[in-house]
């Protein structure tokens, strides 16, 4: 299927490996030029040179730390510059803390919001009118199955991917007449190095092993196994393309069932 994304570009966030590197792969393989960032200048200019070559499309590589306004304003400002303009954002953000209600301080709700929320919030009003004016454009966020069935142990992620998704839908409203597009995808267990190094955090909390942390996680849901970064990439460019015009404001589960709702 061609997918009509040729000549698109995109900036997306967190991208210097796991998910937001998939993503920035699977859209520079359709033809899309790209801007990513992440906090390590060396791993997101590795990322994109490796991108660019195994895609042969323009990619670059921007160091960017999402809880800073001037961080996320100097990201969009040089993507622009290198790109002309954008037409897709896809925000893939950090793990928030992880603990239950009783455990969770004030200091970690707020490092939760100014990863979490603010971000999408920063880099959508950033790009949003420009794509509003050019009557094309697809916002994606990169959320969680905790924004739709909440886990007690984690209830700052959960809390604020619910926020998430409702951002989402009433951007969306918004701007649905002027060819803008506002989704949220929100993935389950994924095999990425972030699930990896939780586990690795879960074991010691939990007087377990790293492999029994993982197995109990690849068992969540009814496949029984972790989803593969590429397919969530796929998913990614199919909402970035002229073909999901008539997906937004909703979100989307890829976690192999593992949600029980429907």
């Amino acid at each position: 299927m061609d997918l009509e994304l040729s000549g698109k570009t995109a900036l997306i966030t967190g991208a210097s490996y796991g998910l937001g590197f998939a993503c920035a792969k699977a859209l520079a393989m359709e033809g899309v030029s790209i801007a990513m960032c992440a906090r390590d200048k060396q791993k997101i200019t590795s990322a994109a040179e490796k991108i660019a070559t195994a895609c042969r499309t323009k990619a670059i590589g921007i160091a960017a730390d999402l809880t800073k306004e001037a961080d996320m304003q100097n990201f969009v400002s040089e993507a622009k510059a290198f790109l002309g303009k954008i037409d897709i954002l896809v925000v893939s953000t950090g793990h928030p803390p992880t603990h239950p209600f009783s455990v969770a301080t004030d200091q970690q709700w707020s490092e939760g919001y100014e990863l979490v929320l603010r971000p999408p919030i920063t880099l959508t009003r950033l790009v949003l009118e420009d794509m509003r004016h050019r009557r094309y454009g697809r916002i994606i966020y990169i959320g969680s199955i905790f924004g739709i069935e909440p886990e007690q142990s984690s209830v700052v992620q959960s809390t604020l991917r619910t926020g998430l998704n409702a951002l989402s839908k009433c951007v969306a409203t918004e701007v649905a007449g002027d060819g803008v597009t506002v989704n949220v995808i929100c993935p389950g267990y994924f095999d990425t190095p972030l699930v990896r190094e939780l586990a690795k955090q879960y074991a010691t909390s939990e007087n377990a092993s790293v492999d029994e942390i993982l197995s109990a996680w690849a068992a969540y849901s009814p496949v029984r196994k972790f989803g593969k970064p590429e397919d969530l990439g796929a998913l990614v460019s199919f909402l970035a393309s002229p073909r999901g015009e008539f997906i937004t404001g909703t979100t989307i589960t890829m976690d192999g069932g593992a949600v029980r709702q429907y």
